[in-house]
């Protein structure tokens, strides 16, 4: 029973590693955070769930807890109510500096539904967090202790905790730390289905410390970095820039080796002569846009807006602005900053648009909010129906539906027509060829291992085999209770995986052209982009691996899979095309200089 207890408080301690960043910046209800002896401080009840879903829980008073007359929601933030808190008074009087022990919460009679539903959560190891001060704090409803050593007894026995004990630690006149432990000695047995009288008890000591107020978050800090630095996964890093540098120094050496072979081939060679190099560089068929064009800008625009976002946060958190595993702010950086680089989106795809075509499309930036925002707010919906039916935190409000809907859409869109206007100010052009054929030349037949398919398979494999060892840390992060990956070594993963797409869309771009195959464009996003098939088949792998479930759950982790793997796609699509294009505006002016 005490290595069970100890069990459960070590899974406590991870929850606190993960969630506790999420609310650092949440407004405390005294300002100033000073109190003098017994002032009173609100104690909120936030939510319940199981330990192995992180994305199911349930507000605190939908359980038949100890419940208050009237219920007063606390206003949280965007980023808190987008990570599924729903903060609420509670019956806990908690004064600064007052000890109490064994004092009375409530006594409540729980019904035969109450205690089937209490005995289904303790199986499935509910937790409950509460915030005193803006100090997060956790502990289990109750436990389940295997009874098959008893000849009478037979089967587990379920029991609910009915005694929390706070320790609470004060420097001066502030809070600086505050801790819950269910007490495993005052228990309530709910095996059987019959009511249960139950009176619900709660205690509280305080302790000095020499902890500054300043320092107090440091704690969760220092508790989620310390196992990192012990794994600080070299071992991964150094695979992935081995890799990265054989891969570059071999397909470079291959890649020069032809490149050298075809100028000397056309320098050499009649212009009429129907060599490979000359059909490729000369007939004029390089930049013609291709089929869908202004979707492909809008794709090239998305792509590009989510690269910029993705530095943005990056560099926030390398500054200390943000935390990133603060969840609840991060939910609001993750907006905010999509909301504002919906500038880079507009600019890119007019940019894009303006270069090849000669006349413009009014679909272009309409289309370019709709890539990625679009399947966002689809999912969103999905997922936001189901976790209502639910009855799930993860359900949004109606007034955040509403300011994602009519304020933030809108002002998404806004900026992206700011950011194609801007792009009038800059007549930056490529140097494309002087004439393009009236007439689309036919592309020749090709062997099967130069189709797409083929060439989505390697390069999706060789970017996907130069992270593989960091997605499980990445994984673990986003779905389980443990910090595994720092923001540092997290922005160089996503660098290699950058460099290791240019390169490798820049040597596929080359063959495929050197093979007579001029329609380029649409394969350079593809190419780019496949390795986020291979990054969702590991998510699928990852949870059948883990031990999420249910139907809530499991809809939740396919959604925000989704969702990441496509903003994976449309980056590294963006990345790959970019890589090409520079490539073939450079080697045809080697050609015309030949």
């Amino acid at each position: 029973m005490a290595s069970g207890t100890r069990r459960r408080n070590l899974l406590v301690a991870l929850l606190v590693l993960i969630v506790s960043p999420g609310n650092r910046f949440a407004a405390a209800s005294p300002e100033d955070h000073r109190y003098n002896v017994g002032d009173p401080v609100p104690l909120f009840a936030n939510r319940v769930g199981p330990l192995r879903n992180p994305s199911e829980t349930y507000e605190y008073h939908d359980f038949p807890f100890c419940r208050p007359d009237p219920l007063i929601w606390k206003k949280g933030s965007l980023g808190e109510v987008l990570n599924g808190d729903r903060l609420t008074n509670s019956l806990y009087n908690l004064k600064f500096r007052e000890v109490k022990d064994g004092e009375i919460l409530c006594e409540k009679k729980l019904k035969i539904s109450d205690v089937a539903r209490l005995r289904n959560a303790v199986n499935e190891d509910f937790y409950f967090q509460m915030y005193y001060d803006d100090l997060p704090m956790w502990g289990f409803i109750g436990k389940v202790e295997n009874s098959s050593w008893s000849p009478v007894e037979k089967g587990p026995r379920y029991y609910l905790f009915k005694h929390v004990q706070f320790d609470a630690f004060y420097n001066g006149n502030q809070i600086i730390e505050i801790n819950a432990f269910s007490d495993p000695n005052h228990v309530v047995d709910i095996t059987d289905d019959v009511e249960v009288n139950v009176k619900f008890t709660y205690s509280a000591f305080w302790s000095p410390t020499a902890i500054g107020f300043e320092e107090r978050m440091s704690k969760y800090s220092r508790a989620a970095l310390l196992p990192v630095h012990r794994r600080i996964h070299w071992f991964s890093l150094i695979n992935s820039t081995v890799i990265l540098i054989l891969l570059m120094g071999l397909l470079t050496l291959i890649f020069m080796r032809r490149l050298r072979n075809d100028l000397r081939q056309y320098s050499a060679g009649d212009e009429e002569e129907e060599s490979g190099v000359s059909r490729t560089y000369v007939c004029g068929e390089l930049f013609r846009p291709p089929s869908h064009f202004p979707l492909f800008c809008a794709v090239l625009g998305s792509g590009m807006q989510l690269l910029t976002m993705v530095c943005f946060l990056s560099l926030l958190a390398f500054l200390g602005v943000l935390y990133p595993y603060s969840r609840g702010s991060l939910c609001t950086a993750l907006v905010l900053s999509y909301i504002l680089t919906s500038v880079v989106g507009g600019f890119t795809a007019t940019s894009i648009q303006s270069q090849f075509a000669e006349t413009g499309s009014g679909w272009t930036i309409p289309l370019t909010g709709i890539v990625y925002l679009g399947p966002v707010l689809a999912i969103g919906f999905v997922l936001n129906t189901i976790s209502m039916a639910y009855g799930a935190t993860a359900a949004l409000p109606v007034g955040t539906i509403f300011i994602i809907t009519f304020i933030f859409v809108p002002i998404t869109v806004l900026l992206l027509s700011f950011g194609g206007v801007i792009r009038c100010f800059f007549r930056t052009e490529v140097r494309a060829p002087s004439m393009i054929r009236k007439s689309l030349r036919e592309i020749p037949p090709l062997a099967w291992y130069k189709n797409l398919p083929c060439q989505m398979i390697l390069g999706g494999l060789l970017s996907f085999s130069s992270v593989v060892l960091e997605l499980y840390e990445l994984y673990s992060t986003l779905w389980g209770f443990k910090i595994s990956v720092l923001p540092g070594t997290l922005f160089v993963t996503l660098v290699i995986l950058t460099i290791v797409t240019a390169v490798l869309s820049v040597v596929l771009t080359h063959i495929q052209l050197s093979s007579e195959d001029h329609d380029w464009w649409w394969r350079c996003v593809f190419r780019g982009g496949s390795v986020a098939i291979f990054m969702f088949a590991y998510c699928m792998y990852f949870y059948a691996r883990s031990n999420m479930s249910g139907f809530l759950q499991l809809s939740i982790f396919l959604g925000y899979s989704t969702l990441l793997c496509y903003a994976i796609f449309l980056i590294l699509g963006a990345v790959g095309f970019m890589a090409s294009l520079m490539f073939i505006c450079r080697n045809y002016e080697a050609v015309k200089s030949e």
